[in-house]
Parts: structure tokens; sequence; C-alpha cells
């Protein structure tokens, strides 16, 4: 790799780990411990996640990490939004919420890879302990994880609140976690030099400025569009890493 693209990960990482907690972390730090407990610990998400590895070990930066962040951010999406379910229902929910953020990608090279990994979802899931419509939903929330569509007719307020999560957690991704890690993930996968990258980068910030909206649960509106910004003023602080790295290494005129 160009050493010049090693240096500015580090610097990149090194910005990233300055940057302060979001709210998100800070205000839903219960939630997203019992999260990630349930991610690590539980029986049918370590299964999951042997199950599911070979679809997920894509080194293009939509991998299982990727699909780790966003299991864990719709869990506690679950577990914070105002609902009428009970514990236990929101708890099993939650399960669910991590189930679907996992493998939400898991064919994300794929055309039309939201409903061939509904597919795939239902068929991983066949000999799982899951009620037949619960795994309808983690279906429909992988199918409808990019769809800028309402979700009135997604069925039950479950189903509803399980899509939704999955879609904002996976918007989520386009704050601090894209401009911090996906970004260079995805350029190694794609071997860019350092003045392929820069030319790309600014399609990157508006891309990631378009997800700043059309968050689906309550709890998505109220942190999701922070998340986005904080994501943003790293890009900038990127953006002028690059320009002072290319503009060392231009040719002299004299």
């Amino acid at each position: 790799m160009d050493p010049r693209i090693l240096e500015l990960k580090r610097h990149a990482r090194e910005l990233s780990a300055k940057r302060p907690q979001s709210a998100f972390c800070l205000e839903c730090a219960e939630e997203l411990g019992h999260a990630s407990n349930l991610f690590f610990d539980h029986p049918l998400l370590v299964r999951l996640q042997s199950d599911a590895l070979g679809f997920l070990n894509e080194p293009c930066g939509l991998g299982v990490e990727h699909g780790k962040r966003v299991a864990i951010d719709a869990a506690a999406l679950v577990l914070a939004e105002p609902s009428g379910l009970s514990q236990e229902d929101r708890r099993r929910l939650a399960l669910l919420a991590e189930m679907a953020g996992l493998l939400h990608d898991a064919l994300r090279h794929e055309e039309d890879h939201a409903e061939k990994g509904a597919d795939l979802c239902l068929r991983i899931l066949r000999g799982y302990p899951l009620a037949p419509e619960e795994r309808v939903w983690i279906a429909q929330a992988v199918a409808l994880h990019e769809a800028d569509l309402p979700l009135a007719d997604a069925g039950p307020e479950s189903a509803r609140l399980l899509s939704g999560a999955v879609h904002d957690a996976d918007r989520f991704r386009f704050g601090p976690d894209f401009f911090a890690a996906t970004l260079w993930e995805l350029c190694e996968c794609d071997d860019w030099t350092l003045e392929q990258i820069a030319q790309a980068f600014p399609k990157g910030r508006e891309l990631a400025a378009a997800c700043a909206t059309g968050f689906r649960t309550e709890q998505g509106r109220r942190y999701g569009p922070a998340l986005i910004e904080e994501g943003l003023l790293l890009a900038n602080d990127y953006a002028r890493l690059f320009d002072e790295m290319l503009a060392a290494n231009a040719p002299s005129n004299t």
C-alpha cells in the first residue's frame, strides 16, 4: 500500500480518537451495553455469526465489522424507542434486530442485494428456534434497510420498529464510522491511490450529507442528524489532510 495512505490513515485515527462521545453513546449507554452483551454472549447470535461468516467475510468495508456495528446499534434503538411493547417483547425484538443487522449486507455486492439478502435470511434462519413471523420480520427488515419508504404497511408495531431500527442503525454508519473506518477499508479493497481517494472523497461527503434526514424511528431522528454532522466535521478535517499530503508530494515547478 502507498505509504502516504498509511500515514493518512494514522492521522485519521488520531482525529477520530479525539472526537468526544456522541449523544447517542452517552444517553443510550445502558441500551448499547445490553446490545453489546447480547451480540457476544447470546447463543443464537454466536451461532448466527458462525453460520453467516461465509457471506460476511467481505474485505470491502461491509463485512463482519459493519454488520456488528449495525446489529448493536439497531438493538439499542429498539430498547430505547418509546413503544407499547413489554420489556420481555422489547428484549426479544432487540435479539431479532441484531440478527437482521448482522445479515443486512450479507450479499452487498450483488444486484438487488437487499431482496436477495432477505431470501438468504429465510434460508439461514430456517433451523433457528424462531416463530415463523419473527423470521418474516427479520427478512423484511433486511429487504427494507435501504428503501426510503413509509413503514405504515410493514405489519404490526414490532415489525415496523424492527425495520426502522435496522434502517436507522445502517444510516448511522454514514456518520463518524464512514470517515474513520469504512472509507479506508473500501480504499484498501479497491487498491486506490491517494490521488484516486482524494478525487472520490467529495462524493462520500455528499452521500453522508444526504443521509441526515429520513430516519424512521424517534430515536433515529433524535440522534442520527448529529451523528451525520459529526461525520461531516471529520470529513472536513480529512479533506485538509488530503490537500496537505498532495501538496507535499506535488512536483516542484522550480
